[in-house]
């Protein structure tokens, strides 16, 4: 219910100063005493925020994530709109100023990069959710139970992808053991659907967790994947896709593009962590922007695996 238009009818119904008054002071106690972050949060998101700043929170909303060279055009685009100046220097402090009237929703505007090729994007992640059921509004639950299953693929592999082929074939393993029915060309679209709505990647038949996702389901993925989910040793990022130190002491994993630009001066590689030698592979961006592997003789065998744990 709205607290101004109860206020309103009330008042307009008793139609006294002084019970008018002693309503407003009830209404300040109960605002007080609960519901207070958020009406609060609400009217202050509201008020202070300028044209500027919704028109920029709006798009990113839209969008899902967009790239660091588009949040700088957009941030011109609604300072050019609204007669701000354009002061890209200003773009972290102009984003700040977002998460400050966003956060008491358990929202904010945050930094990831994407696996594919190290290229920084800004996404509106929910802070409050851990789980995959905030696609809830946009998927069903048999296809957010799919999309859990998708997700043990990624992350058990040690690539950060799974098949395509490998993922059509949950749908059997959905009905056995949910007795959750799923065609499998209803798997295709669902996976089609996600990768438009940005929160998978698709290349050459390989399905990859978006920088969208990795960032959004941040909370779910270190939760319910404690024991696999590592973080990359030169950047602190969620690394799914990456390599893994030779050395079965150490537990160190960088992405590939961190490692390109750490070891790039270097005549003879060795881990930040333990100093082991790193014998890895070579990367390379393609054309389209995605990685391209040229493997040394030592690294032909991925390093080492994890044994693939049951989760259901």
């Amino acid at each position: 219910m709205n607290s101004s238009n109860g206020y309103d009818n009330w008042s307009g119904a008793k139609n006294t100063k002084h019970q008018a008054k002693k309503k407003e002071e009830a209404l300040g106690r109960s605002y007080e005493a609960g519901r207070r972050s958020s009406y609060q949060s609400a009217v202050t998101m509201a008020t202070a925020m300028t044209d500027a700043h919704r028109m920029f929170l709006q798009s990113i909303m839209t969008h899902g994530a967009l790239k660091a060279r588009e949040v700088k055009a957009l941030y011109k685009k609604c300072c050019e709109t609204f007669n701000r100046p354009v002061e890209h220097e200003n773009l972290g402090k102009f984003v700040n100023e977002i998460n400050h009237h966003v956060g008491p929703f358990s929202m904010m505007i945050q930094k990831g990069v994407s696996e594919e090729d190290g290229v920084q994007y800004y996404a509106l992640v929910n802070m409050m959710e851990s789980d995959v059921t905030r696609l809830a509004s946009d998927y069903t639950e048999t296809e957010l139970e799919f999309f859990k299953k998708v997700l043990d693929l990624i992350v058990d592999s040690d690539t950060g992808v799974a098949s395509s082929t490998d993922i059509l074939n949950l749908t059997d393993q959905l009905y056995e053991e949910q007795n959750r029915k799923m065609k499998k060309k209803e798997a295709e679209d669902v996976i089609r659907r996600m990768v438009r709505d940005r929160w998978l990647n698709e290349h050459q038949g390989e399905i990859s967790l978006s920088v969208r996702g990795i960032l959004e389901l941040k909370p779910y993925l270190t939760e319910h994947y404690k024991d696999d989910i590592r973080q990359c040793c030169l950047c602190d990022q969620i690394a799914l896709k990456g390599q893994l130190c030779q050395s079965d002491s150490c537990d160190a994993k960088m992405h590939y593009f961190c490692a390109n630009r750490y070891f790039r001066d270097k005549d003879q590689p060795s881990c930040p962590r333990c100093k082991a030698d790193w014998d890895h592979m070579v990367v390379s961006q393609g054309a389209n922007g995605h990685s391209q592997t040229e493997e040394t003789p030592a690294s032909q065998t991925q390093g080492r695996r994890r044994k693939m744990p049951s989760r259901h």
